[in-house]
């Protein structure tokens, strides 16, 4: 009973051991954790501490993303993001600057088809290309379309058929989605999406 009771301690002892050792290792894993990403926090409060802008005068008023991209609440890359830019977006660059990584930075405005938040901010030049005449029929956005366009409100393009047309009452401007034939489906403000023949979009005019 006795050698029993004390192979049950020795037993008890070496997993309280263990164990000790097991939380030990996780409380320095935390510990290093944090200390990376205090780390982390100070490089970018380093960058943002040392940033210098030089703006300068730049020609182009507005310029194609024809990427997937985002916008910037500083001239830094990798800094905080403030809102995604879709492919094939125009965008309207409204400032330009040198910063301290020798890139050039545009200020620009951004569409938007939701909350109106966040629409402006920077991104690096190199993201974008200038709009032409070669590549305008590329743009998902922004389009246009004027008051008295018809348009067709159905999810489903083969819809279209057996649905009638309504004539939008004021100017609406939209993202391309999906094309289908000679129609494109919109997404403009508020969630409002419908089909409508290409041939009454409008698109941005090049500089």
């Amino acid at each position: 009973m006795r050698k029993s009771l004390l192979v049950l301690l020795i037993c008890l002892s070496i997993v309280a051991s263990v164990t000790g050792c097991s939380d030990q290792t996780d409380l320095n894993n935390k510990i290093q954790s944090l200390e990376d990403k205090n780390k982390d926090f100070q490089m970018e409060l380093d960058k943002i501490n040392s940033l210098s802008i030089l703006f300068e005068d730049y020609k182009d008023k507005q310029r194609l993303v024809p990427k997937e991209s985002q916008i910037y609440a500083l001239p830094i890359q990798g800094l905080t993001k403030l809102h995604i830019i879709e492919p094939n977006t125009v965008i309207q660059v409204l400032d330009a600057a040198q910063c301290q990584d020798k890139q050039l930075w545009l200020y620009v405005s951004i569409p938007v088809y939701d909350t109106p938040i966040n629409s402006k901010g920077w991104i690096p030049e190199s993201e974008t290309i200038k709009l032409t005449k070669a590549n305008i029929g590329q743009v998902q956005g922004d389009i246009s379309l004027k008051k008295g366009t018809p348009i067709y409100e159905v999810d489903e393009f083969n819809k279209i058929s057996d649905a009638s047309s309504t004539k939008i009452t004021n100017d609406v401007r939209g993202r391309i989605l999906k094309r289908e034939g000679s129609f494109v489906y919109l997404m403009s403000p508020g969630g409002w999406d419908f089909w409508v023949e290409e041939k009454y979009l409008i698109y941005p005019k090049i500089d």
